[in-house]
């Protein structure tokens, strides 16, 4: 597997309310909405992480091509149509800011 590099992660804090991660599991599963981040809006894959510490908040990272790129999927269809569904999810002060986690990828390795 080629790992691509000069791509963009994004990367996105989630802090489950009631530290509900099965419920923001079932979420993800239930609307495909990493798959439809790659099959809709380009993103090259996406994964949604769960503190092994069994607190805190989850992690959803993504690989775009660009910032644009990133930027179609917070403006998608798809993305607007999930959130109220999500924000009923989280913490109300821990809600995500687009865009604060952006990250050049400028060196990767891969197997």
């Amino acid at each position: 597997m080629r790992v691509p590099e000069h791509k963009v992660r994004s990367c996105l804090l989630l802090l489950p309310r009631g530290g509900d991660y099965a419920a923001v599991v079932a979420f993800f599963r239930a609307n495909d909405v990493l798959g439809r981040a790659v099959r809709e809006a380009g993103a090259w894959s996406a994964e949604l992480h769960q503190p092994l510490a069994g607190h805190g908040p989850m992690l959803v990272t993504a690989l775009w091509d660009s910032d644009e790129a990133y930027a179609g999927w917070l403006a998608h269809p798809a993305r607007a149509e999930l959130s109220p569904g999500m924000l009923q999810l989280i913490e109300d002060d821990a809600a995500p800011t687009a865009g604060s986690g952006l990250y050049r990828v400028v060196l990767a390795a891969g197997r």
